[in-house]
C-alpha cells in the first residue's frame, strides 16, 4: 500500500457524512500517496479532503484508505440469474450458494416507457434509493417523492445513534425516517448494524479495562436484536457488516491507528462477522443480509471480500448480498499507489460477477461521483463553487454517470438495488468537512433541478 506524501494541512471532518465518524481528518495531499488504513464509506479519495485524496483520518469522509491492490481477481461467474440464482436465500442453511456461474452478463433491463421519474424508469431494473439525514427527508421531500422508491438513513440506525448508552434505545430520529418511507410506499435499507466506527464509549470496555469476548458478543447479540425487532417488517434489507476488508484482502484487524482499527477483531477475531448475521437473521427471518464495503474495484480487495463471503457461505451464515459503497470521481487517478488508480468500469464489472457467482444479490449503496480527482492537489482557491462547476464539467459528470449506469443495467438481474448518497447537491456529506470544500455530486443541483448527469442516467 501507498504511503501519505505531503500532507499539507488536515481538519477535523463532520459526523454527518456516510459514516463518518467524529475523530476523523480530512487531508490535503500532494500526489501519488494514500493512507494505509484509515477505512470509510467513502473510500478516501471519493471525499478524503481538499484533494479528494485518502487522508490519515478515522473515518469514511476524511479520508479512507488507499493501496494499490495488487492481485488478480477470480475470473467470476457473470450474473446468476441464468446460472444459479443471483438472490441468496432467507434461509440459514441454503443462504444463498448459487451456481457456479457461466461468465457472461445477464440480458440487461429495459425503460419503463417513457417516464421522466427516476425510479418509475428503472421500474424494470432496480429500486432507486437516496440516503436521508434527519432533515433532508423533509427539506427534499418533493424529490424523494417524485423520483426515489428506497430510503437508507446516513447515520440514525448506526450504534452510537440507537444505543448511546447501554440498555437505553433511542428510536425516535430512525422511525420518523422508516414512517415517512412507509407512508410513501418506499423500501427502507438499514444502516448499519456491526462497523468499526461511530460506536458509543461504554462498547468495548468493562470495568475499566477492555471488555471479556463473552460480554462484547452478549452486547452485540442485544443491541442487533433490539433494532433489527424494532423495525421489522419495515425494513428489507440490512447492511449487518460493514467494512471489514482491507485493501490487501486481509481483515480489518485491530493493530491500526485509533479510529481506523476494528475492535471486533481485536477482541473477537473474524468470527463477529458470523455471529452478527446469525443474530440478524434470528431477529428478523425475512430481511435481506448484507455485507457492505467500498473500493470493490481493487481486485486484491474484491477477492478478500468473495473469499470471506464464500467461507461464510460454506458456514450455512444467511448472508444474502453485497453492497458496492461506489463513492466515486470524475476521473481515475493517475497515481499507481492511490486506490482510485483501479477505479475503473471493468473493474467494478469483476466485482460484480465475482460476487454473484456465489448466488449473492448485489447492490450499490452509497452511490456519488465527486468532482475532485485522486491525487491531484486541490485548495481553497481550486474548490469548485457553483460558478465553476461549468457545463464542460457537469458533462464529465453525466458521462461517468452514464458509463457506471451501463454497467448496472447490463448487470439488472444480478443488482437488486442502487442507492444514491443523498438527493441533490445543497445536501451532501462531500461538502461538509471544516475545510469549507463544496462538491457537486448528486444528480440534482443544488436547487433541486436535474443536471446533465440525470438526463445520462434516464437515456436507455
Amino acid at each position: 500500500m501507498g504511503l501519505l506524501t505531503g500532507l499539507l494541512w488536515s481538519c477535523t471532518s463532520s459526523t454527518s457524512g456516510p459514516d463518518a465518524a467524529a475523530s476523523g481528518t480530512e487531508s490535503t495531499v500532494q500526489t501519488g500517496g494514500s493512507s494505509t488504513s484509515a477505512g470509510g464509506d467513502a473510500g478516501g479519495d471519493a471525499a478524503g479532503g481538499s484533494a479528494a485524496q485518502g487522508g490519515a483520518g478515522a473515518a469514511d469522509p476524511s479520508g479512507g484508505t488507499g493501496g494499490s491492490g495488487a492481485g488478480d481477481s477470480a475470473a467470476g461467474g457473470g450474473n446468476q440469474t441464468n446460472a444459479g440464482g443471483s438472490g441468496g436465500t432467507d434461509d440459514a442453511t441454503s443462504g444463498g450458494t448459487g451456481g457456479e456461474g457461466t461468465g457472461g452478463a445477464d440480458t440487461g433491463c429495459t425503460p419503463n416507457g417513457d417516464s421522466q421519474n427516476l425510479a418509475e424508469r428503472y421500474a424494470n431494473c432496480f429500486p432507486i434509493g437516496a440516503a436521508v439525514d434527519s432533515q433532508s427527508y423533509t427539506t427534499h421531500a418533493a424529490l424523494l417523492k417524485a423520483h426515489f422508491n428506497s430510503v437508507t438513513a446516513e447515520n440514525e440506525m448506526k450504534f452510537e445513534s440507537l444505543q448511546r448508552t447501554e440498555g437505553n434505545f433511542s428510536y425516535d430520529a430512525a422511525d420518523r425516517i422508516v414512517n415517512f418511507a412507509v407512508a410513501n410506499n418506499m423500501k427502507v435499507r438499514g444502516h448499519a448494524l456491526v462497523w468499526h466506527s461511530q460506536n458509543p464509549s461504554w462498547l468495548f470496555s468493562s470495568g475499566g479495562g477492555a471488555v471479556s469476548k463473552q460480554v462484547l458478543l452478549s452486547r452485540m447479540k442485544n443491541h442487533i436484536s433490539n433494532v433489527v425487532r424494532h423495525f421489522k417488517g419495515k425494513i428489507y434489507a440490512w447492511d449487518v457488516v460493514n467494512e471489514a476488508i482491507m485493501e490487501d484482502g486481509s481483515y480489518r484487524g485491530g493493530n491500526l491507528p485509533d479510529g481506523q482499527n476494528s475492535r471486533w477483531y481485536e477482541i473477537l477475531g473474524e468470527s463477529y462477522i458470523a455471529e452478527a448475521f446469525k443474530y440478524a437473521h434470528e431477529a428478523d427471518p425475512d430481511a435481506k443480509l448484507f455485507y457492505n464495503d467500498f473500493y470493490n474495484y481493487i481486485p486484491a480487495k474484491q477477492q478478500g471480500i468473495y473469499n470471506m463471503l464464500k467461507g461464510l457461505l460454506d458456514q450455512g451464515v444467511p448472508v444474502h448480498g453485497v453492497g458496492l459503497q461506489a463513492h466515486f470521481n470524475i476521473e481515475p487517478s493517475t497515481v499507481t499507489t492511490n486506490q482510485a488508480y483501479h477505479q475503473h468500469v471493468a473493474n467494478l464489472e469483476e466485482a460484480i460477477k465475482l460476487y454473484s457467482s456465489l448466488g449473492l444479490e448485489v447492490q450499490v449503496t452509497e452511490l456519488d461521483i465527486s468532482l475532485y480527482i485522486p491525487g491531484v492537489t486541490y485548495n481553497p482557491s481550486t474548490f469548485y463553487t457553483t460558478a465553476t462547476f461549468t457545463d464542460d464539467l457537469k458533462a464529465k459528470q453525466a458521462a461517468r454517470y452514464r458509463e457506471f449506469f451501463e454497467l448496472f443495467r447490463k448487470y439488472g438481474s444480478a443488482i437488486t438495488g442502487v442507492t444514491f448518497w443523498g438527493i441533490a447537491d445543497d445536501n451532501t456529506w462531500l461538502s461538509e468537512f471544516s475545510s469549507g470544500r463544496k462538491d457537486f455530486p448528486l444528480l440534482f443541483d443544488v436547487d433541486h433541478r436535474p443536471k446533465p448527469a440525470f438526463d445520462a442516467v434516464m437515456d436507455f
